[in-house]
């Protein structure tokens, strides 16, 4: 099913590229001007008819909500892998290769939480185009990451704990659960528009993982 929404993907980008389309992105200025972006993470999906009108609505309304993912995701591979990876975080999760492959997967899931606050705002037809479009509202948004970066940091602390406390299997689930405070965090960063507040915190805990690592 992924590898069916990739493709499609593709081929709509292809279709934005190609001269029969060079007018979309003027068709949505109204969309824009209506969910500006500074508030806004605004998503939009174009499908060509099939005849079956429910079918090509539903897949509009995916596409358009994979293009708020999108946006999403291709700044936090940019800012959290190519740079969190490099550093101590990298250390903390045994090397750039195994750090990247954690966060991958953390980002994914991640990323599915942010968009259940989206929803689809306008959809239509118009020459031979069934579209959709998708909205993400910042503030929501990121209100939402700000009590789930919380709640990893405050598990991250616990399984620390446990794993002073000899819990051989925690420290692992402090690992995850730092991972997962970390995307949070650079989500709502980007989300947002603002700097993380957390920056100590998640200095802190790295050492603590670090420290505990080295001792196992």
């Amino acid at each position: 099913m992924k590898i069916g929404f990739v493709f499609i993907t593709f081929g709509f980008l292809l279709l934005l590229c190609s001269p029969s389309f060079s007018g979309s992105i003027q068709d949505y200025s109204k969309i824009y001007n209506k969910y500006p972006k500074d508030r806004n993470i605004v998503g939009i999906g174009e499908v060509s008819k099939t005849g079956n009108l429910l079918k090509d609505k539903r897949v509009a309304e995916v596409m358009a909500r994979l293009e708020i993912a999108k946006q999403i995701k291709v700044r936090l591979r940019e800012e959290t892998l190519d740079i969190a990876c490099e550093g101590v975080t990298g250390k903390v999760f045994g090397g750039g290769l195994e750090c990247r492959n954690e966060f991958v997967m953390v980002i994914e899931e991640t990323v599915d939480e942010v968009l259940v606050g989206s929803s689809v705002v306008e959809n239509g037809e118009r020459d031979g185009i069934v579209f959709a479009v998708a909205v993400l509202p910042r503030d929501r948004a990121a209100g939402g990451l700000e009590k789930n970066v919380q709640d990893s940091i405050d598990k991250t602390r616990d399984n620390l704990q446990k794993a002073r406390e000899g819990d051989a299997r925690s420290l692992e689930r402090a690992k995850e659960e730092y991972a997962r405070a970390l995307t949070y965090d650079k989500e709502k960063e980007i989300i947002e528009g603002t700097r993380s507040r957390a920056s100590r915190t998640f200095e802190d805990l790295e050492m603590e993982l670090m420290k505990l690592g080295e001792t196992e």
